[in-house]
């Protein structure tokens, strides 16, 4: 899977949430990260090169912080020059159909603002509604938004969870699956044992097999629960 990450925050280049998470996919193989300040030209842009860019992947995330409820205004202008009618409408060209779209937002205040009897009164669901429309209007899979709250504020141990849950919206097909997720911490590790000396490697190897163990013994049961569901059904 092919991931593009499309970033847009006005102040881009003071952000300490946005290098933070620029430097959580670098090492990824199959994640493009493209800042939208560094590709338009007098505040536009190349709609055909875009367009063809949009087209090489399978999960398209636009990332930026919530400004008034909504992107900012570099990244409206991004999607107003290139999502034409006959790119996005699945019933004409539909090039985006069967992809994924995804948003990764961050907020300045606290998330439980964000809800219905909250300070703010509507949800981060409600508010990317424009999004969702744009997905579904393109018969694309639309993800469930990824919210980060008060970057500035999060411990050690709360930035090291967003880095494994951030660079996991990136790359795992199936994030909000419990079993897709141990796979791919399982893979993760697979990975990163090739760069460690061989003591390490070997005690990474009994974490490994531990989660394996694990993983395999919940597809088993899964696979009783189907039988028994089929019985049942007959």
């Amino acid at each position: 899977m092919k991931t593009l990450v499309l970033v847009s925050h006005p102040e881009y280049d003071n952000s300490m949430t946005e290098a933070f998470l620029k430097q959580c996919q670098s090492d990824i193989e199959n994640v493009d990260w493209v800042v939208l300040d560094n590709i338009q030209t007098d505040f536009s842009f190349d709609k055909e090169q875009e367009q063809q860019r949009l087209a090489q992947y399978d999960r398209i995330l636009f990332q930026f912080p919530m400004y008034w409820y909504s992107a900012p205004a570099l990244m409206k202008k991004y999607e107003d020059d290139v999502f034409t009618k006959n790119f996005i409408a699945y019933e004409q060209e539909g090039v985006l159909k069967g992809k994924e779209m995804g948003i990764i937002t961050t907020l300045g205040d606290p998330i439980k603002d964000y809800q219905v009897g909250g300070r703010e009164g509507f949800s981060i669901s409600e508010l990317l509604k424009p999004y969702q429309a744009i997905a579904q209007r393109g018969q694309m899979k639309f993800l469930k938004p990824f919210v980060i709250s008060q970057f500035a504020y999060m411990t050690d141990a709360q930035k090291q969870k967003l880095l494994i849950d951030y660079r996991s919206y990136l790359t795992n097909d199936n994030f909000d699956s419990f079993t897709s997720l141990q796979k791919w911490y399982i893979d993760q590790l697979n990975v990163l044992k090739q760069s460690l000396d061989e003591d390490k490697q070997n005690r990474m190897d009994i974490l490994i097999d531990y989660l394996q163990s694990n993983y395999d013994q919940l597809d088993e049961l899964k696979w009783e629960i189907d039988l028994i569901k089929k019985e049942d059904d007959e």
